[in-house]
């Protein structure tokens, strides 16, 4: 089978049909196929991660396989329900970004976007704390999972 190429849009500008802003393409990581990222225009303020410790939500890469983790867990794990449940375009397969994920964007579009604030991830680190990205002027890269952030739901689109 030949797969066409998609033509996206340039970084920081909305994707028509595709549900969000183009953030550029996510390099092969871990064996996973290059990928674009389109990330919702909306954002949720001041949302939890969760409470528990997920060891099944700790790729730094796969943000589809931590939602599914955390959302599989019996307690709520209010970001990635967010981000799950989002809906663009007629797209529903967002999902909260990993940690690599949401580099891709800082690095891309942080002042096209992005409050100066910190954002969950789905990569889940200990007991207490889970990755997140501060698009601030703070190196801070993780949180407590019951303090509050922001959250921006995102898919992915073969490169």
């Amino acid at each position: 089978m030949i797969l066409q190429s998609i033509e996206a849009p340039a970084v920081g500008q909305y994707w028509q049909g595709q549900g969000g802003l183009y953030a550029g393409i996510m390099p092969d990581y871990e064996g996973h196929e290059p990928k674009h990222l389109v990330f919702s225009i909306d954002e949720a303020v001041d949302i939890e991660w969760g409470s528990d410790h997920v060891p099944e939500a700790t790729s730094r890469t796969d943000g589809a396989a931590n939602t599914k983790a955390l959302l599989a867990r019996a307690l709520p794990h209010p970001a990635a329900q967010w981000a799950d449940d989002y809906e663009k375009d007629g797209h529903t397969d967002f999902h909260l970004p990993s940690l690599a994920e949401l580099n891709v964007a800082y690095v891309t579009m942080p002042e096209l976007f992005f409050a100066n604030d910190l954002y969950w991830s789905s990569t889940d680190r200990d007991a207490i704390t889970a990755y997140a990205r501060n698009f601030g002027d703070t190196d801070l890269d993780f949180l407590f999972k019951v303090f509050a952030a922001r959250a921006r739901a995102e898919r992915t689109v073969p490169a």
